[in-house]
């Protein structure tokens, strides 16, 4: 059984992995030892992912190069776990900014398996805890966006971006869709040909991140994450 995008099944998949979430940030807001708590939540996902490599490689027998995590969500999700894990600014910065990329990937999931599937947890796991984990550092740790934090993190993902271009070209892969198009239904097929669209998705990445930093920035701009 598969289920389609926006339909009862989907709401009820946000909803209710929502619920879950909902329920961690409590356990680490309210927790007298929130860093560990983050740890070991960070930990579980990152076996989560893991577990889910491990499926498709060795019992699926999809090829190592299909399954590198270069596509942004995955991306995002390794500085995520690591800054979660380690309290290292810099990845908990980007993971702020790039965990817009995680709203439109629940919005629009690859993923059709439904619940309990494996596939189905982890995929919406993962990309939900992407976001727990900018909003977790944002209310608990206080870790506040800047300007600088938001130039670090846009060169930082053109740097990643210009690599993958370089790896797609030796593998034949396309990871974050920067050497062409996807051969699947999706909104990049409407921005024009290579490269073209990369140009209309770093405007959207610019004004949607910029928004991100206008709208939750302080005034204080010191770093304030707990060690």
């Amino acid at each position: 059984m598969e289920f389609e995008l926006f339909d009862k099944l989907h709401l009820f998949y946000l909803l209710g992995y929502s619920l879950v979430f909902l329920f961690l940030y409590f356990g680490v807001a309210y927790n007298p030892q929130p860093k560990k708590i983050m740890r070991i939540i960070s930990f579980v996902i990152l076996l989560i992912k893991c577990g889910e490599l491990f499926i498709r490689y060795k019992l699926i027998g999809e090829a190592w190069y299909q399954l590198l995590p270069l596509h942004l969500c995955n991306i995002t999700l390794i500085f995520a776990v690591f800054g979660s894990i380690f309290r290292f600014p810099p990845f908990l910065y980007a993971t702020f900014f790039w965990s817009i990329g995680a709203i439109f990937a629940l919005l629009t999931p690859e993923v059709r398996e439904t619940f309990p599937h494996f596939f189905n947890i982890s995929f919406f796991s993962t990309h939900f805890y992407i976001i727990f984990v900018a909003i977790v550092e944002y209310k608990v740790f206080k870790l506040r966006p800047s300007l600088e934090s938001w130039t670090a993190s846009f060169l930082g993902l053109n740097i990643i971006a210009t690599g993958v271009y370089f790896v797609n070209t030796v593998l034949g892969t396309n990871y974050l869709y920067i050497n062409r198009k996807p051969t699947f239904s999706s909104p990049l097929n409407y921005f024009g040909e290579w490269p073209y669209y990369i140009i209309v998705v770093e405007f959207a990445y610019v004004t949607l991140t910029l928004l991100l930093l206008f709208l939750f920035k302080k005034k204080d701009y010191k770093i304030k994450v707990n060690r």
